[in-house]
């Protein structure tokens, strides 16, 4: 099996290759250029010359540029998803949820996320792209929801509600967040974002009640 580096800095000799391989170094050259140069950039013929190949292998083994790009896509996030799963798991199942939801500021993930927002404005338009956005989402939501269940099993967060819910309200508050954060008008700095998501994080998971979590910011 071929195992991917999240950062992408590697290709495959694609002329030696077999079927299946050769599909894989196509799709790690649409990765690195989505992740460098956006989705835009990832055409066929740049695909195909980052590969080293013909485009009508590109074509061959990908019905449509859509198709690559949303399989490019989706292989970015889950190689990233992948690695902080890995790179986190001697962290409190607090310390995970913040790093999931507000602490990976590197330049990897900002790259990332920019990839990310692009993706998110192709949905209203490429149908591939809806679906492999949705996917995304999904993985993020199931890596959420179980550091929930695992910090619950631990003692570290309340029981309550279905981690299934509180995950989601989570991942979209932080969507929402970063959305508005782009607006430098509305002042919403990521000191701010960052304040609320753990305001939202001890309110749902850590405080007993509503009533506490405004206590312990001193506002009542």
């Amino acid at each position: 099996m071929m195992h991917v580096s999240f950062l992408y800095r590697w290709s495959l000799p694609v002329v030696y290759l077999c079927k299946q391989d050769r599909k894989a170094a196509i799709l790690q050259a649409a990765a690195r250029i989505a992740l460098d140069e956006g989705l835009a950039s990832t055409t066929v013929r740049r695909v195909a010359s980052e590969a080293d190949t013909a485009a009508g292998q590109v074509h061959h083994h990908f019905s449509s540029a859509a198709a690559l790009r949303a399989e490019a896509y989706l292989l970015v996030m889950r190689n990233m998803q992948q690695s902080l799963a890995l790179t986190s798991r001697h962290l409190m199942p607090f310390e995970r949820i913040r790093l999931y939801l507000i602490d990976a500021k590197d330049q990897d993930y900002t790259r990332v996320i920019r990839l990310w927002r692009e993706a998110m404005l192709l949905t209203e338009q490429d149908e591939l792209m809806r679906t492999a956005f949705a996917s995304s989402l999904s993985d993020w939501h199931r890596l959420v929801k179980q550091v929930i269940e695992e910090g619950r099993v631990s003692g570290e967060f309340k029981s309550g509600e279905c981690a299934d819910d509180i995950a989601w309200r989570l991942i979209g508050l932080s969507s929402s967040l970063d959305g508005m954060a782009r607006l430098a008008s509305l002042g919403l700095t990521e000191q701010r974002v960052a304040h609320n998501l753990n305001r939202a994080i001890d309110i749902e998971l850590r405080c007993t009640s509503h009533c506490d979590a405004i206590s312990a910011q001193g506002t009542v």
